[in-house]
């Protein structure tokens, strides 16, 4: 399902598995990791020696959201997938997919409602996809950015951002005709009593209202709930999972993590369709 990131003269040259490896028709080859994962980031996408989320980033948001805390959010978006989707086979690409837990339970939830679904994720971080790989098998991974999806043109049929960077031109390009972009991103009220025990002066977040070129939005709403971390070993997996632990020195943490017991989850989530009768009309219109 992949495709060379080193053949940028034809972005859909695809890979073909043999060997141990991934190659393709101009003999690049990428070999396949013990945990079945590809690696696909080219030295000069990297902006550092190991780019991503480190080890320990990734660990604290595995122990995290293994715990349910976010169950809200995957039923809505497995049932806003499912509402959106007519028939039953599909194609399911998270795109900065960390250690792969929101790709496996949404895939889990559409295939209990019915439907097949083919399910794969790319991160920059090698050591997330590392985790993602050994823990569900029946996803594909790739080491990849998100600015140099890996994927043929019109080749996925959904695919889902969440909380990751990334551009819309690209994800257009890998979305076929009528594909679905769900977005998610932090409201601004997410975590805000983390923020306000980080900081003296807590900003809220802030969202972009503004529909990319090429897509219909067919929803948008924001998903708020609060949830408990009873136990201070809890609190410190969110903490470490996110880039606020990096704002606290290492002696205050302590007192930081008795302010936290209860905390509000605020989600921005939009739903777009890949409007290709806009992009029809107006290459018709120019041409």
């Amino acid at each position: 399902m992949w495709t060379c990131p080193a053949c940028p003269a034809s972005p859909s040259v695809s890979l073909k598995q043999t060997d141990g490896c991934w190659r393709c028709e101009n003999n690049h080859s990428y070999d396949i990791g013990k945990e079945g994962y590809v690696n696909l980031l080219l030295a000069n996408q990297k902006h550092s020696k190991a780019p991503g989320d480190s080890k320990t980033m990734v660990n604290a948001r595995r122990q995290f959201l293994n715990q349910g805390h976010y169950q809200p959010l995957l039923m809505t978006l497995g049932k806003l997938i499912e509402q959106n989707i007519p028939g039953d086979d599909l194609n399911l690409y998270d795109a900065g997919c960390g250690e792969g837990y929101y790709l496996h339970e949404i895939s889990t939830y559409l295939t209990q409602q019915g439907c097949r679904v083919t399910a794969a994720g790319n991160d920059i971080s090698r050591i997330a996809i590392q985790r993602a790989a050994r823990k569900y098998p029946a996803a594909a991974f790739a080491v990849a950015s998100n600015f140099h999806l890996p994927l043929a043109q019109a080749s996925q049929r959904v695919l889902i951002q969440i909380f990751a960077p990334g551009a819309s031109d690209e994800i257009s390009r890998v979305l076929c005709r009528n594909g679905l972009w769900l977005q998610i991103t932090p409201a601004a009220g997410h975590l805000f009593q983390l923020r306000q025990a980080v900081y003296e002066v807590p900003e809220e977040h802030t969202e972009s209202l503004q529909i990319p070129d090429g897509f219909k939005q067919l929803e948008k709403q924001q998903l708020t709930f609060e949830f408990e971390l009873e136990e201070i070993s809890q609190r410190q997996d969110l903490l470490m999972m996110t880039p606020y632990y990096w704002a606290v020195e290492k002696k205050k943490q302590p007192g930081l993590l008795e302010k936290i017991p209860r905390l509000t989850a605020d989600f921005s989530i939009r739903l777009l369709r890949k409007n290709t009768e806009n992009v029809t009309q107006k290459a018709d219109t120019q041409g």
